[in-house]
C-alpha cells in the first residue's frame, strides 16, 4: 500500500524504461511506468504528481465544513436538517474529487518499442482524419512514440497523452480527459454548491445575532462587533466560502459553456476551431449528452499486467498501406473513441516519404477500430 513515486520514463530503481525491461515478465505496467504518476495498493490505485496539492483540498473542505457543522448548524432552527444537507453535499464533494483524482482520464499507452529511426522519420511526416467532412491532422508524440488521435494531447506535467485532453488540473492532481471529465465537471458544480449553501446558512446565522445586538439596549453602539463577538465563526465561513465561491463560479459557467459546444479548455486556448467548424459540435442537448452521459470507455491500461503485455498499447494498428513490410506502412492510431458517432477516416501516407496531398479512405462506422 506504501506509495511509488517515479521521474518520467524511469522506472522504481530510477532507470530508464526500454523495451528489453518492458519485456522482463517481473514487472508489472505500473512498475515500468514512464509518466509521473504515483501508484498505491500495487497499481491498483493511481494518483497524479500534484497528489499533495489534493489532500490540502480534501483537509481544507474538511476543516471548513466541520466548523460549519459544529459552529453554525446547532445556532438555526432545524439544526439536524440543515446539518444533514452540509454532511451530504460535503460527501458527494469528496467522493468527484476522488473519483476524478483516481480515474484513467483517457492515458493512451506508449509504444517503447518504436526506435529512434521511425520516431524520426514519423515526425516529419503527416496524417490526417476526416471528422464529418472537416480533416484534422495528427501529430505525432516524440515522448509516446505514437500518433495522436484528433483531440488527444500531451500533459507536460503527467508526461503522458490524454484522449479529449481538457486540461492538468492541480487541485485533484490528475489531467481531465476523455474519462474523468463528466466527473470533474461534477465536483466543480458540487463546490459550488457546498459553498453556496454553507454561505447562505451562515450568514443567516451571523444576521440573527446582528438582529439581536440591534434590539438590544445593553449593547452598546457597536453592534455589528457585539455580533462578530458572539458569532465569529459564521462570518469567518461567508467570507471564505464567498470568496471560493468567486472562483469557482466563473469556472463552472465556461465549463458549462465548454460542454454545450462539445469543446475542451485545450482547444479553446490552442485556437483549434478559430478558423473553422468544430465537427464535433452537434446541438445542446445532443453535446451534453455525449459529454456527460454516455457510457465511458474502457481504460486502455492495465497497470497491474506484464509489462509486456501493457507497454505497447492496444492504440496501434498497423495499417502497411499495400506496401507490407518496407513498403513505407505506418502504425495509426485507433479511432477516438470518445467521439462515438462520426465515423474517421484514416489517411495512408507513408511514414518515410515527404508530405504530399492525405489519401482517404472511404469507410464504414464499422470500419474505425475499437
Amino acid at each position: 500500500g506504501k506509495p511509488s513515486c517515479r521521474r518520467a520514463g524511469h522506472c522504481m530503481h530510477g532507470e530508464p524504461v526500454t523495451a528489453s525491461m518492458a519485456s522482463q515478465p517481473s514487472l508489472k505496467g505500473w512498475q515500468t511506468w514512464g509518466g509521473r504518476h504515483a501508484f498505491l495498493c500495487d497499481g491498483r490505485v493511481m494518483v497524479g504528481p500534484d497528489w499533495g496539492v489534493t489532500c490540502f483540498a480534501v483537509a481544507l473542505t474538511t476543516v471548513l465544513s466541520v466548523a460549519f457543522w459544529i459552529f453554525v448548524c446547532p445556532t438555526l432552527a432545524g439544526a439536524p436538517l440543515v446539518t444533514s444537507v452540509g454532511m451530504l453535499l460535503y460527501a458527494l464533494t469528496l467522493t468527484l474529487l476522488v473519483a476524478t483524482a483516481t480515474a484513467d482520464p483517457g492515458i493512451l499507452p506508449r509504444a517503447p518499442y518504436v526506435d529512434d529511426a521511425e520516431s524520426l522519420a514519423n515526425a516529419s511526416a503527416e496524417r490526417f482524419v476526416e471528422v464529418r467532412g472537416v480533416t484534422m491532422p495528427l501529430k505525432w508524440c516524440s515522448t509516446c512514440r505514437i500518433w495522436r488521435p484528433p483531440r488527444a494531447s500531451h500533459c507536460t506535467e503527467c508526461n503522458v497523452c490524454v484522449e479529449r485532453f481538457d486540461h492538468h488540473c492541480p487541485w485533484t492532481g490528475q489531467c481531465v480527459g476523455l474519462r474523468n471529465y463528466r466527473y470533474f465537471f461534477g465536483f466543480v458544480l458540487s463546490v459550488c454548491s457546498l459553498c453556496a449553501y454553507t454561505l447562505v446558512v451562515s450568514a443567516l446565522s451571523f444576521l440573527h445575532a446582528l438582529a439581536a445586538a440591534l434590539t438590544d439596549a445593553t449593547s452598546g453602539g457597536d453592534r455589528v462587533g457585539v455580533a462578530l463577538d458572539e458569532r465569529p465563526v459564521p462570518a469567518a465561513l461567508s467570507i471564505a466560502t464567498a470568496l471560493i465561491l468567486l472562483c469557482v463560479c466563473p469556472l463552472l459557467c465556461y465549463h458549462c459553456s465548454l460542454t454545450c459546444r462539445n469543446a475542451t479548455t485545450s482547444e479553446e486556448i490552442k485556437g483549434t476551431f478559430a478558423d473553422r467548424a468544430n465537427p464535433f459540435d452537434q446541438s445542446c442537448p445532443a453535446n451534453c449528452r455525449h459529454v456527460l452521459c454516455r457510457p465511458l470507455p474502457p481504460s486502455r491500461l492495465h497497470l497491474r499486467s506484464a509489462a509486456a503485455e501493457e507497454l505497447g498499447g492496444p492504440m496501434i494498428l498497423r495499417n502497411d498501406g499495400g506496401g507490407g513490410e518496407g513498403g513505407g506502412g505506418v502504425e495509426l492510431p485507433m479511432a477516438a473513441a470518445d467521439e462515438g458517432p462520426p465515423p474517421l477516416r484514416t489517411a495512408t501516407l507513408p511514414g518515410s516519404e515527404g508530405k504530399r496531398r492525405p489519401a482517404r479512405e472511404q469507410s464504414s462506422p464499422d470500419d474505425v477500430p475499437v
